[in-house]
């Protein structure tokens, strides 16, 4: 089992924002994968990704370093974008006193919306850019049509009342949103098309949150995964990531859910990660 170092990176009002470092051995190449989760925005934790894939950095000589960041609809994307940033940030300052490494080159790491985060971090010009970028079933914009209308998929689910909805939302912000109490919360806003107001982003506000090919152009080297059976991020817009970025490589799957890499004993989903490997190398 995985041991890792946690540090409070800042204070979110009254709630602390952490980061879990783990450092390689072997092979060390003084480059830090920093990772930011998915989940919606609402749900999902800093530890979520899989340990043999941490392992798999970390054999190849990739530090890690895990962040947290506060949760809709507790706390709205501007401020979760905001202390995203604070989070890479304290990479910048914190990478030799506090973590002990002697490089500060960063390759910045998500799925999904953690992917989302990312691929925003990256373009941003008070930041320094990363190396490269992971977008594991990422998207770049909120103004995709699919994201912001109800979604067939989750509306084979039993339907989410409102009324629980606002009973479970709570009066202080969180980081950690464990799948069993907050996926529900999640389910709503896919199921009603609502997603984006539990973000609090409006049709006017959507594009402040979103890249647009021009921007995406810029990014740096990107490595994309996909399933084509996605029913959460439809897969065009991995698609559409790829054809945009200049230096991308786009590695699809098929007849798997959209967290594809979620079980690391599926074939495709270690396939991908060797891939991203052998990029990176």
């Amino acid at each position: 089992m995985l041991h890792g170092k946690d540090y409070t990176y800042t204070h979110f009002h009254s709630l602390e924002l952490k980061a879990t470092f783990y450092s390689a051995q072997s092979n060390v190449k003084d480059k830090t994968i920093l990772y930011f989760h998915g989940g919606g925005l609402i749900y999902g934790q800093r530890n979520d990704l899989p340990e043999p894939y941490i392992q798999t950095f970390l054999d190849n000589g990739y530090h890690f370093l895990a962040f947290d960041y506060p949760l809709a609809p507790e706390t709205p994307l501007v401020d979760i974008y905001s202390q995203s940033k604070k989070g890479l940030l304290w990479f910048m300052d914190h990478y030799k006193k506090a973590l002990g490494i002697e490089s500060n080159d960063f390759i910045l790491f998500g799925r999904s919306a953690g992917a989302y985060l990312t691929l925003l971090l990256s373009y941003d010009k008070e930041l320094p850019k990363p190396e490269k970028i992971i977008s594991f079933y990422g998207y770049p914009s909120l103004t995709a049509p699919s994201l912001s209308t109800k979604n067939a998929f989750y509306q084979k689910y039993p339907a989410v009342p409102e009324m629980l909805v606002k009973k479970m939302i709570g009066s202080t912000p969180l980081a950690d949103g464990p799948l069993q109490t907050r996926y529900a919360l999640y389910l709503y806003g896919r199921q009603t098309g609502k997603w984006l107001d539990l973000l609090g982003i409006s049709s006017e506000n959507k594009g402040v949150f979103s890249l647009t090919e021009e921007n995406l152009a810029e990014l740096p080297p990107t490595f994309i995964a996909h399933s084509h059976d996605d029913q959460d991020v439809p897969y065009p817009i991995g698609e559409q990531l790829h054809a945009a970025i200049p230096d991308s490589y786009f590695y699809s799957v098929s007849n798997l859910e959209h967290d594809f890499d979620r079980d690391p004993t599926v074939p495709q989903a270690k396939e991908a990660y060797q891939k991203l490997i052998d990029w990176l190398e």
